[in-house]
């Protein structure tokens, strides 16, 4: 059996789940957040003990959304196609999932790994740098949104640039609710802004669910 162990609430475990639901692939899923032993479990199976990781029949395991949606493609040729085949779609794709990891990437790891340093001097100049380059992704891809209005981000159809926007807007647009979680509460705290033309693009496709693709 394909198993995935994720987060439930991560926009990089969403995205998994996203490309497995586009492939119409049968996964059950080990939520990591529920039970401690299932995460240990994880941790055993990719060594950078991370999450989402998927486990093939043959027992295999592969960590790192990106890379998930990557052999998806490739083990299963006969599925839709997570990654575009024509080339200028393909290149918005790579570019829109760059763009996404790298704004999230660079908000997570200032929340967490670089917040012990904020009572240092340097911690402005550490805070303007990585919520900068976060903020010009999210720019970024709220100008591509925008240019694109209710429709997917390629004229390819629903992809993986539709999946990791989707995946990031749902997560930005919900971290107020979950404020008083001490991550959360220091996410939020930075000085970063969800563009809103992120928020309305992405309100077009909450019919794309986790498991099944696109409705």
């Amino acid at each position: 059996m394909r198993t995935l162990f994720h987060f439930p609430l991560s926009p990089f475990s969403r995205c998994a789940r996203l490309a497995l639901g586009h492939k119409k692939l049968e996964v059950t899923l080990k939520d990591g957040r529920a039970d401690a032993a299932v995460h240990e479990e994880a941790k055993r199976l990719w060594p950078l003990k991370t999450l989402p990781v998927l486990v093939e029949p043959s027992g295999r395991a592969l960590g790192d959304s990106l890379a998930i949606a990557h052999y998806l493609d490739a083990a299963y040729p006969d599925a839709p196609r997570i990654w575009p085949a024509d080339p200028g779609a393909l290149l918005t794709a790579v570019e829109v999932t760059t763009l996404v990891n790298g704004a999230l990437d660079a908000l997570i790891n200032t929340a967490t790994r670089y917040y012990a340093t904020r009572t240092h001097a340097e911690w402005p100049a550490i805070q303007r740098e990585m919520v900068g380059r976060a903020q010009s992704a999210l720019d970024a891809l709220g100008e591509r949104a925008a240019a694109r209005g209710t429709r997917t981000l390629t004229d390819a159809g629903w992809c993986a640039a539709d999946m990791w926007l989707f995946s990031a807007a749902v997560w930005l647009d919900g971290l107020p609710a979950r404020k008083g979680v001490p991550n959360i509460d220091q996410l939020l705290s930075l000085a970063w802004v969800l563009p809103a033309p992120i928020r309305t693009w992405a309100d077009a496709f909450r019919a794309y669910d986790d498991h099944g693709g696109g409705k």
